[in-house]
């Protein structure tokens, strides 16, 4: 016998101490539940790695409204055939090897 789902969505407001307390509706079943927060602003992010500055940029940009992060493709845009798709993930003749490159960057390890 399966459980029945019941989804209860509602808004929180998450403090600086990052914790949510949730009054639940008195018809919300007990026992296990899973819980996932979805924030409603964006909140950029910066991982290990990065580039902190450009991080800090795209913030900026984006608290300003300026950042795009949506693209529309032009009108009269014509797609590529599948031998120019093919033509594009080819290496040149006189291209260097794929780990020649790698094991250049890597070095000696």
């Amino acid at each position: 016998m399966m459980a029945a789902i019941k989804i209860v969505k509602m808004m929180v407001q998450v403090g600086e101490d990052r914790r949510v307390v949730i009054d639940l509706p008195p018809e919300t079943p007990v026992g296990p539940a899973e819980v996932t927060i979805r924030t409603t602003e964006s909140i950029p992010t910066i991982t290990m790695g990065s580039n902190s500055a450009r991080e800090a940029a795209r913030a900026k940009l984006l608290a300003a409204g300026m950042h795009v992060t949506e693209f529309q493709i032009p009108e009269g845009i014509v797609e590529l055939s599948d031998e120019e798709m093919d033509r594009l993930g080819q290496l040149r003749q006189d291209a260097r090897p794929s780990e020649e490159l790698i094991n250049e960057d890597r070095g000696e390890y």
